[in-house]
């Protein structure tokens, strides 16, 4: 039996070649990655070990068996990975052997069925495991399959990854040096049990926002203040999110400016009109929050900032309207505040449309994008309005105020802003132009490659099918 206890290893490699589609593809390692992960956890909490011991054949075999000795410890045998493997990868490569003859099919399925018998059999036949051990196995299989078919992305993998590899270095390292330390030894451990814990539930919980599509619900897990901080209740949460997502942010801006240190301004507003413009942008740093500011709103650089507030018109007046799709990282929408008001005295309107990282846009319900876009316009009306108003009161006491100074007496500033990658930002700014009516089923793409030329917007990310939607809701044929 020590021949098809090493099919194992062969099987596991082969299958990754053996799969056609990418869907499969996906499946499988879905399946493999989560039985190894609920199984790693299984083995730090009940470390389970092989009780009898083993005499070595004196046969041909005895070769494999001293091998087997030497890389396969009896440790962690509750459940049986070779089992568990066996059985998901008997189920993944199920229909892989398509045929129009049946009996291929049939050939095909009876000997792949036989192989992963026989590896399940030899786990308990060449003395590595208990029977315990091969149905637990059995059952870590059955429990993957059931949980493999309902997981909705690789990105909810990733997180459970992330938080059972992080809990157990964190327990292991914990432990070691428990063992080092001659004093509060049990101190340092139950410390470390609570860290691990901790970061455990909490890469589980992110885990969990990302299978379930409700951006809404997100708005409650990543609370923010008016000015758009993180809360306290949120960091309580997410706190080894939210400081990866900082460094994250940090690495990023640092990225942007090297890579855009031969270009004059990366980031140009997009005119719908005379009176409203666009820009998307990652969290901006607060050294850099002037400069771009000035840039925006006056088109010039930061050394030309004081001429061009001396010419500007005291008629034209500017605000900005901050749309925050970040839910990992505080916005910079606080320190954009502090520079339009030492600025001009601008006033800045604050939103706030939570968006998991690379989550697709299309998880969001058509309805939230429309509040939030309605919420814009009003905005926009109401500033407008103010403006007029104010005008006409100018003209009543006797200030000449002519029409066409009317209309550009207000110009609003609408800011996406994401984390670094752009990808969430521009995503609803084409989104929100669509709206609008600039932008249209057929040359938005261009009108991406054009602005922001680097930038990658896959359509699993914005699918056609909600540009369409957004275009039929404007036409009003939705």
């Amino acid at each position: 039996m020590i021949v098809p206890y090493s099919w194992s290893l062969i099987l596991f490699v082969v299958s990754f070649f053996l799969v056609r589609t990418s869907t499969q593809l996906s499946l499988l390692s879905y399946r493999l990655i989560l039985a190894t992960i609920f199984a790693c956890l299984i083995f730090y909490f009940y470390p389970a070990r092989f009780s009898f011991s083993r005499l070595t054949p004196n046969d041909w075999t005895q070769f494999g068996y001293q091998f087997l000795q030497l890389v396969d410890k009896p440790f962690n045998q509750l459940p049986s990975l070779h089992v568990s493997y066996a059985i998901l990868l008997g189920v993944s490569l199920w229909d892989i052997a398509g045929s129009r003859k049946s009996w291929v099919s049939g050939a095909y399925r009876l000997l792949l069925t036989g192989i992963c018998t026989l590896i399940a059999l030899s786990t308990v036949l060449t003395y590595q495991h208990h029977s315990i051990d091969m149905l637990g196995g059995a059952v870590l299989a059955i429990l993957v399959l059931m949980l493999s078919n309902r997981i909705r992305n690789a990105l909810v993998i990733k997180y459970l990854a992330v938080g059972s590899i992080g809990f157990l270095l964190i327990a292991i390292v914990g432990f070691y040096f428990a063992n080092m330390s001659m004093i509060a030894s049990e101190v340092v451990e139950d410390l470390a049990i609570i860290t691990a814990s901790y970061w455990l539930i909490s890469f589980t919980m992110l885990a969990y926002a990302y299978q379930q599509a409700k951006p809404m619900r997100d708005a409650r897990w990543f609370q923010k203040s008016n000015s758009g901080r993180l809360t306290l209740y949120t960091w309580m949460k997410f706190a080894p999110i939210i400081i990866i997502y900082n460094g994250m942010s940090c690495l990023g801006q640092w990225y942007f400016k090297v890579c855009s240190r031969n270009q004059r301004h990366p980031l140009t507003p997009y005119s719908i009109n005379d009176m409203v413009k666009v820009v998307a942008s990652a969290r901006l740093m607060q050294t850099d929050i002037n400069n771009h500011l000035t840039y925006w709103l006056f088109g010039c650089d930061l050394l030309e900032r004081s001429r061009s507030l001396e010419n500007l018109p005291p008629s034209v007046h500017h605000q900005i309207i901050v749309i925050d799709l970040a839910s990992e990282i505080s916005s910079h929408v606080y320190h954009l505040e502090a520079a339009a008001k030492n600025m001009t005295s601008t006033p800045v309107h604050y939103l706030y449309l939570p968006l998991l990282d690379l989550r697709p846009l299309s998880d969001v319900l058509l309805k939230d994008y429309i509040d939030l876009f309605k919420q814009i316009d009003a905005l926009i009306q109401s500033a407008e309005t103010q403006a007029i108003t104010a005008n006409n009161e100018s003209w009543v006491e006797g200030s000449q105020v002519e029409n066409n100074q009317v209309k550009d007496s207000l110009i609003t500033l609408i800011n996406f802003h994401c984390v670094m990658g752009l990808s969430r930002s521009i995503g609803v700014q084409v989104l929100y132009l669509l709206y609008c009516g600039t932008l249209t089923v057929y040359n938005y793409h261009s009108w991406i490659e054009q602005h922001y030329p680097h930038a990658h917007l896959k359509d699993a990310y914005l699918p056609k099918s909600l540009v369409e939607t957004m275009a039929s809701y404007k036409s009003g044929t939705y």
